[in-house]
């Protein structure tokens, strides 16, 4: 079996692993954060995804401009595109399934990348609609990540990461990062930007 097969076979061991990250940061400073894998679908020949959309749903509207522009200036030497969902579709863009769908068509993307804060989806809203690791970003509309939802400086703050395949539209990949005692959104903007990236790249999801 090659290197990558070997690789990705260790991820047939439960899913839910937690590891501890130490990189070098994108901002200034060093990041650390932990992260715990919760989703790993992709098959083990797969060759990387070439044409990402980057959505994140965290925090006011400048935030998560911002967040997603750090994302997709993160893989700007890579062969692989990101692209920042309100780049597409507007500033303070409204998320849907309509507005994802054209979204893919207009640039044909590959990939979808959405962030939010654990918990931001509410089960109460709607019977029967899947959330937290269930969470369906094709399958249903969940309007309340269209709200501004502030980003508390707590002593902890966890984010879900999920990747999913536009041709499948399955969740592929998914992460929970978890973050603490940053000072400023920004601060803490850079330090999970960092640590997805890095878990990406890590875990060989994007074209080389």
């Amino acid at each position: 079996m090659g290197t990558r097969t070997q690789k990705l076979s260790r991820y047939g061991l439960p899913v839910v692993l937690t590891t501890l990250i130490l990189l070098a940061a994108c901002a200034a400073t060093p990041a650390t954060s932990t992260v715990i894998r919760t989703a790993f679908n992709l098959p083990v020949d797969h060759a990387g995804f070439r044409n990402m959309l980057v959505i994140s749903v965290a925090g006011d509207y400048d935030s998560r401009a911002l967040f997603e522009q750090k994302l997709a200036a993160a893989f700007s030497n890579s062969e692989s595109r990101v692209t920042a969902f309100y780049t597409v579709v507007g500033r303070q863009p409204f998320l849907t399934r309509t507005a994802l769908g054209t979204a893919i068509l207009s640039r044909k993307f590959d990939a979808v990348l959405l962030t939010r804060l654990k918990g931001q989806e509410q089960a109460e809203l709607v019977a029967n609609r899947p959330v937290g690791q269930s969470f369906d970003l094709f399958g249903y509309d969940y309007t309340e990540l269209n709200a501004a939802s502030p980003i508390e400086q707590a002593s902890t703050i966890t984010f879900v990461t999920e990747l999913y395949s536009t041709s499948t539209r399955k969740k592929v990949w998914a992460i929970d990062t978890l973050s603490f005692d940053k000072p400023t959104a920004t601060d803490l903007i850079d330090e999970q930007v960092a640590t997805i990236v890095t878990q990406l790249q890590t875990d060989d999801l994007l074209a080389p």
